[in-house]
């Protein structure tokens, strides 16, 4: 199932890594809207 381009691994490493990356990203954006909110308070 690889590609006839370079970086045909990528997909391969990729795709488990994106929950993963989308789970620390929308945890770093809570924590950053939570310490913004608790600012403006």
């Amino acid at each position: 199932m690889t590609g006839a381009y370079a970086a045909s691994f990528l997909p391969t490493v990729l795709v488990p890594l994106l929950p993963v990356a989308a789970f620390a990203v929308m945890g770093l954006l809570f924590l950053y809207v939570e310490s913004d909110a608790e600012g403006e308070a």
